[in-house]
């Protein structure tokens, strides 16, 4: 049985393997030496006031994260996915499409008037996305500085 709750500090450790588990795959193949970065990523998520993050499980087991948070903008409160990922063995299986679902009903009964992400182009996720009715804003573009 499949079920849909909030992510707490509880989750977090569980959460975090979860993480290493899904970007070791490709195409991100990142590599961690200690689960404690992501351990602290989440954490610090959690104790951000406009937090809210979900969790998947079956049975007892978490099979996917989301972790994000309300922003607020001018026309009303989105919600700003940072991270969502889905364990690697029921990926492609309608389980993300399911999740997001859930969020989006979420979002919908909070109030909230859109979900915001961003997301390497060309990679699945892309197409995840775009197949569960995200679309790109022609002429924006992300930009990062490194301090």
């Amino acid at each position: 049985m499949i079920s849909f709750s909030f992510l707490t500090s509880l989750d977090v450790d569980e959460c975090a393997e979860l993480y290493i588990l899904t970007y070791k795959e490709k195409p991100w193949s990142e590599e961690w030496d200690s689960s404690q970065p992501i351990k602290t990523f989440i954490r610090a998520h959690l104790q951000n006031n406009f937090f809210k993050g979900f969790i998947l499980k079956i049975k007892e087991q978490i099979i996917g994260v989301c972790i994000g948070f309300k922003k607020p903008w001018p026309s009303g409160i989105e919600y700003y996915i940072d991270e969502f990922f889905i364990h690697p063995d029921f990926q492609g299986k309608g389980i993300g499409k399911q999740f997001m679902l859930e969020i989006e009903k979420f979002c919908l009964s909070d109030g909230l008037n859109a979900i915001l992400l961003n997301t390497q182009k060309g990679y699945q996720s892309e197409s995840f996305y775009k197949n569960n009715g995200f679309s790109e804003h022609n002429g924006l573009i992300i930009l990062s500085k490194d301090l």
